[in-house]
């Protein structure tokens, strides 16, 4: 019978080897699942991660356009505003220019005045000296007149030879008061 034990040995070995290899067939499929499962985890996270890289990929974008759009409307602005400053300076300059011709019209208007005010101011000056001297001619004229007039009333008195010493008082008091003495 030893040949039945060979049969039994090698059924048993044969037993161990399929329960062996059972256990490693069922090892490997635990493997396989929890490789499955890692790769469906890595799946997962990969497809999130991808999402998630799609996410911040059109929030990215998202922001680009936006920051272009503030550029763009920051630019607009700031060559509106310098183009408000410009405007502003050139009407400022313009405004300037005629300030300086009003005060160059003024100025000119003031030193027109001055000078037709110094004219006039020499021409009365001219005036009242032209009637000082002709109050002066005038003077001499009525003094002579009245020197004349006191001598023919003196050749007349005379002529009419008054002896009274009041009259020729008179006369005395006449030539003092006049200024007219002999």
């Amino acid at each position: 019978m030893p040949p039945k034990k060979q049969k039994d040995d090698g059924a048993q070995n044969n037993a161990a080897k399929i329960t062996m290899l059972d256990f490693e067939a069922k090892r490997l499929q635990m493997r396989i699942v929890e490789e499955q499962m890692r790769a469906d985890r890595s799946k997962t996270q990969e497809m999130q991660l991808q999402q998630k890289y799609l996410s911040l990929d059109k929030d990215f974008k998202g922001e680009k356009e936006k920051l272009f759009n503030i550029s763009t409307d920051m630019n607009r602005q700031y060559k509106q505003m310098q183009d408000e400053l410009l405007k502003d300076i050139n009407e400022l300059n313009a405004t300037v220019k005629e300030k300086d011709e009003v005060i160059k019209t003024k100025e000119q208007q003031i030193t027109d005045y001055r000078v037709s005010y110094e004219e006039k101011l020499k021409k009365k000056d001219q005036d009242i000296a032209e009637l000082r001297k002709k109050i002066d001619d005038m003077s001499l004229e009525f003094a002579d007149m009245l020197k004349e007039t006191l001598n023919k009333m003196q050749e007349r008195i005379e002529l009419a030879q008054w002896d009274n010493n009041s009259d020729n008082q008179v006369m005395r008091n006449f030539k003092e008061a006049s200024g007219f003495g002999n």
